[in-house]
């Protein structure tokens, strides 16, 4: 699921949950924690973007870079 923690003003992707914790986890692989209440549903634009972050990380890996 993705969502937003308002506490790094970041979105990401809930991989688990732990008590009140939720860890969540970029495209790029980047994992934090974050506190329950601090974490919303991502909107349409931040899947968006999360969507975008996805497509750039798998170019570099390819060796595209990301960017033109």
């Amino acid at each position: 699921m993705a969502v937003f923690d308002r506490r790094t003003d970041m979105p990401g992707f809930i991989r688990s949950f732990a008590g009140v914790m939720v860890l969540l986890v970029r495209p790029s692989g980047h994992t934090w924690e974050a506190p329950r209440f601090s974490v919303r549903p991502a909107t349409e634009r931040e899947r968006t973007q999360l969507r975008a972050l996805a497509q750039l990380h798998r170019q570099a890996k390819r060796g595209g870079g990301g960017r033109r």
